[in-house]
């Protein structure tokens, strides 16, 4: 039995943010789950290669490997199963062009997809992708060892939990029950790092990609939200509860990649790094105790609220380079009615004074452009990050509201009929990955070109601040300068521009 897991290349959008990857961590649990049950399991990543150059389609821009090389991969690897991810709706298409050529290189080739947009609407998504056998809802690590049981004959399909397929007789989806979501995460082993060419991650000059820290690589630690924003699906694909490995065996897995491999920064990747702050202090605790030499950030983001001057001090001491924070938005009522995110602006402020006072380098999420807002309250939110900005230079990241299926946000649109087109993968790549004030909601209060209007003139004001913050702070700007070279080209941009 030969599995091959595979990552597709991705297609990026004029004005999308730069392409960016790391490690295919999802794709390297499951390697490590099959790899330690005894089966012979590769990993493709077609996304992160240094093998081809981005090609240019029309508009877009698909970086990874073309087509036709994964087509001679899979002859070559011969598999019996191919697992595909499907991470984001927006390159959704790419997974189902990846299926379709395993189906053409063998149609006994059994094809399984998951991720969150498989998740998330797993009959829609098998209804469409005709060259997929099985689709994973959920965490998928013990759900495709059993998918791999059931091509041996050990198990029937109806019998694992967790799955999407065709009836055998008349191609009816069949959505069996959830799986469980894992309760102990310490059972399951490291990601496969053997079964990737480690040097390739850690080499910050990958062609086609914005670079970030030198030999860095993402880490995830917990999973499951408990909050209820409105626009976040995480919860349909990792729950509601939170999830987390223990303190020592993040501790382990830390000082695991920094002894084998060449390690020196760490992102860590969780919607909830510090929900269990005994937990997240304990790991920072171990990394001052064992004397770890590395740096991390957080660039998912993490809730200011949980982040007092002590703590800050700590992660400061335990070598944390950046920290991120998700506000939303800078209108408290705004927050609390239609967010429902339950964060006080106040406390946010009194992070950034903080972390300014420890010379720490901040940046915040914001998103405008929901329905229940009107245009001055997507002003406050600009005001609030500016204000953050000029006072604090705490960075601004600013993205407009995207209507994810499964989402309230969603739900809403749908129902108010605040969506003009229907939504399509390319839709989804066109304004998801754009920081730029790319709208798809139109309501009786604004338009989708009056939000990139107030995103426009936002990131004007913020390139102005920008520059002034990076002549008032030379220190901090050469040492970011440093870490990071890349950007000395946008410091320049802004600066002449």
């Amino acid at each position: 039995m030969k599995i091959l897991l595979i990552n597709p290349p991705q297609t990026f959008y004029p004005d999308s943010e730069s392409p960016a990857g790391s490690l295919p961590l999802g794709l390297m649990y499951l390697a490590a789950v099959l790899d330690k049950a005894g089966y012979k399991v590769e990993i493709l990543d077609a996304f992160m290669t240094t093998s081809t150059m981005p090609q240019k389609n029309g508009n877009t821009l698909t970086v990874g490997m073309s087509f036709s090389q994964i087509e001679t991969e899979i002859r070559h690897r011969s598999p019996d199963i191919v697992g595909i991810s499907g991470p984001f709706t927006s390159q959704i298409n790419n997974t189902l062009k990846v299926s379709e050529i395993a189906k053409k290189v063998n149609p006994h080739i059994l094809t399984v997809v998951g991720g969150p947009h498989v998740s998330t609407i797993p009959k829609e998504f098998l209804e469409e992708a005709k060259t997929v056998d099985i689709a994973v809802i959920g965490e998928g690590e013990y759900t495709l060892l059993e998918i791999v049981e059931h091509l041996e004959g050990k198990k029937l399909l109806k019998d694992i939990l967790g799955i999407a397929y065709r009836h055998q007789n008349n191609n009816d989806i069949i959505i069996n029950d959830k799986r469980p979501f894992l309760e102990n995460l310490d059972e399951l082993p490291y990601p496969a790092y053997h079964l990737v060419n480690m040097d390739h991650y850690l080499n910050n000059k990958k062609i086609g990609y914005r670079s970030f820290q030198n030999h860095a690589i993402s880490m995830i630690t917990s999973r499951g939200c408990p909050f209820n924003c409105c626009f976040c699906a995480v919860h349909l694909h990792m729950g509601k509860k939170f999830r987390a490995h223990s303190a020592q065996y993040v501790l382990n897995h830390i000082q695991h990649v920094v002894d084998k491999y060449p390690v020196k920064n760490i992102f860590f990747e969780d919607d909830n790094l510090t929900f269990d702050l005994k937990r997240f202090e304990a790991i920072c605790d171990g990394i001052i105790e064992h004397k770890i030499k590395i740096g991390w950030e957080t660039p998912n983001g993490v809730r200011a609220d949980r982040l007092n001057i002590n703590l800050l001090k700590k992660m400061k001491h335990s070598g944390v380079i950046s920290i991120f924070v998700g506000v939303e938005s800078g209108d408290q009522k705004i927050l609390n009615n239609v967010i429902c995110k339950s964060l006080d602006l106040d406390q946010v402020v009194e992070f950034a004074k903080n972390a300014k006072q420890l010379e720490l380098k901040t940046g915040a999420f914001y998103i405008i452009g929901f329905p229940g807002e009107k245009k001055e309250n997507m002003q406050h939110t600009i005001d609030f990050a500016l204000m953050l900005k000029q006072k604090y230079d705490v960075g601004m990241h600013l993205f407009t509201a995207t209507p994810t299926y499964g989402t309230k946000l969603y739900d809403q649109c749908k129902k108010h009929n605040y969506l003009k087109t229907d939504l399509s993968c390319d839709l989804f790549g066109s304004s998801a990955r754009q920081p730029l004030g790319h709208s798809l909601i139109h309501t009786e209060d604004f338009t989708p070109q009056e939000v990139k209007e107030i995103a426009k003139q936002a990131l004007k004001k913020y390139k102005k601040l920008s520059i002034i913050n990076n002549i008032k702070n030379p220190k901090k700007t050469l040492q970011t300068i440093y870490r990071q070279p890349q950007l000395l080209g946008k410091y320049l941009k802004n600066l002449l521009s």
